[in-house]
């Protein structure tokens, strides 16, 4: 395997391995254009831009319209827990520049409302998003683009970025707390509030947004994890499970994905299929 690249992108470190110096530069590239694309905190990103034209039809690119049509086809998998149209709320609960320019805040949140998936329209590449309407697709757009980097790399490979890996031909996964476990193929993401919170007005915020409430999710886990035939399918469902709260490991099981999820005290509670897929030889 070729050495383990990093670099900076999306907010985060990715890391390469698997892929020689030609290979890194093209991941490095797909990076670099989905966060130009797609990033809220760039005046000139498509989101930006369409998020802004909200009210209005809007034309998109193929890029973008591809990833809101998967964004909203995993908020109707996940009968809209994971759901796009979150964007005001995030920034509402003050996150709304990179994550590495924000501090505590003595202000309070600020109140937005989720208007929820079924408001989006989309004819081809026509968006219409009502008024007030904001979309933040990083639900996707991240581990969906892990998925895509890691398409480029030999076997065995891998690509992470920010708790979303995907291995080709087999690569050891390290888990939150302690432990690993071994991938050959397939995706494991890992969401929870651990890492990206901060406070307003003394109060604790994070990034995942429960749309029933348009605030930071009050959640049984502190971090769940999820392997799934894709990191996009892993990541979706590590948030929905995290997001579920007491009914994330029933969620889970009843769509046979392996979770494991830890609470704010360390307690570890594993799915059967989690455990299932740990016991074997090794897992897939």
């Amino acid at each position: 395997m070729n050495e383990t690249a990093r670099f900076e992108s999306m907010g985060c470190t990715v890391e390469v391995a698997g892929a020689d110096g030609g290979r890194v530069d093209q991941i490095r590239r797909l990076f670099e254009a989905r966060d130009r694309r797609f990033s809220r905190f760039r005046a000139d990103s498509e989101l930006t831009w369409v998020n802004g034209r909200a009210g209005h039809p809007t034309q998109v690119s193929q890029e973008f319209a591809r990833m809101l049509g998967l964004a909203l086809e995993m908020a109707a998998l996940t009968d809209g827990l994971v759901d796009p149209t979150v964007g005001a709320a995030v920034r509402a609960a003050g996150y709304d520049r990179d994550f590495a320019l924000i501090g505590d805040d003595p202000r309070p949140a600020a109140a937005a409302a989720v208007p929820g998936w079924r408001v989006v329209r989309m004819w081809g590449e026509i968006v219409h998003l009502p008024a007030g309407c904001e979309l933040d697709l990083n639900g996707v757009v991240k581990s969906r683009t892990v998925d895509d980097a890691a398409d480029l790399v030999a076997t065995p490979g891998f690509v992470a970025a920010g708790g979303d890996i995907a291995v080709r031909g087999g690569a050891d996964v390290a888990l939150p707390g302690e432990g690993a476990v071994r991938l050959l193929e397939g995706g494991v993401a890992t969401s929870g509030s651990g890492r990206r919170r901060w406070r307003r007005a003394g109060a604790w915020h994070h990034h995942l947004i429960d749309p029933a409430t348009a605030a930071s999710a009050v959640s049984t886990w502190e971090q769940v994890t999820v392997a799934g035939a894709t990191c996009v399918d892993a990541d979706v469902a590590a948030k929905a499970a995290f997001l579920a709260g007491a009914r994330g490991p029933a969620w889970l099981e009843d769509r046979a994905l392996p979770g494991r999820f830890v609470a704010s005290d360390g307690a570890v509670l594993e799915t059967s299929r989690w455990r299932a897929m740990v016991e074997a030889p090794a897992c897939i």
